[in-house]
């Protein structure tokens, strides 16, 4: 397992891509999970790792392998990109009766504009998020089923930004994104927000559309690189997993050319 948290105040260097995310002891900085991703010598990522550094124990790991257009991450699952390397689809096949497919859809300034999840054995999609962007920062998510006579919510989330701070090549903050959660240093969804992430306020809704979870989260404490890269942060109320936010204190790596 690799990643090493980048003490902050120095300057990292140029083109520099987070690699890994870890959450981390607020007093001793020692690490408690992690998130790694291996990049090669054309910054593409070929490894990606989940660790639990109390348990010594490797949660996840995949290898991702290239062709064309196609991502591979196993037998089981698989990205397809467009011309600009975002990704348009994303295929499991855990279920070999029922494959699911994700679709996404990029507006022309390249922000992530739609996202549909379908299985084989409905015609229409089964989920669909809306995704709201305002002055280059990603302010809303909106998620509910798509199959006709049957619309209610399924997810809402709503962000605040830090307007005075911007990040280099920070990570995109989805908080739906259960489904591609480990490959988030690894691929392209499009722009990222330009401004720091505040505040996340998530609900997730039952099988009947009523509210079911709530997730409030507040970003403090934020520290940087001397060359604007964001190294470490400390999240407060719940953790949104599926962003890359975990409660207490979370520390950054970076790859950089």
């Amino acid at each position: 397992m690799g990643g090493n948290p980048t003490a902050p105040g120095g300057a990292l260097g140029n083109n520099c891509k987070v690699n890994a995310i870890i959450a981390a002891d607020s007093l001793t900085g020692r690490g408690l999970f992690s998130l790694y991703t291996s990049f090669n010598a054309s910054r593409q990522a070929t490894r990606v790792e989940a660790y639990d550094s109390i348990s010594l124990l490797l949660e996840a790991a995949a290898d991702l392998t290239y062709n064309g257009d196609t991502i591979r991450v196993g037998q089981k699952e698989y990205f397809v990109t467009d011309a600009s390397k975002r990704i348009t689809r994303y295929y499991s096949l855990s279920d070999p009766s029922d494959p699911s497919s994700d679709t996404y859809v990029y507006d022309a300034a390249g922000y992530l504009k739609e996202k549909t999840i379908s299985i084989t054995t409905l015609p229409v999609p089964l989920v669909k998020f809306v995704y709201t962007w305002v002055g280059g920062n990603l302010v809303k998510i909106e998620g509910n089923t798509a199959v006709p006579g049957f619309i209610q919510k399924v997810l809402t989330a709503e962000m605040t930004y830090d307007a005075s701070k911007t990040a280099k090549n920070f990570l995109p903050l989805m908080p739906d994104g259960f489904e591609t959660f480990l490959y988030i240093m690894a691929v392209d969804i499009g722009k990222k927000s330009a401004n720091v992430l505040r505040t996340v306020r998530m609900t997730t809704y039952d099988e009947n559309g009523a509210p079911a979870d709530i997730y409030n989260t507040r970003i403090r404490d934020i520290k940087f690189s001397a060359d604007g890269y964001i190294t470490e942060w400390f999240a407060e109320g719940n953790g949104v997993d599926a962003m890359g936010i975990f409660t207490g204190r979370t520390m950054f790596g970076y790859n950089c050319n």
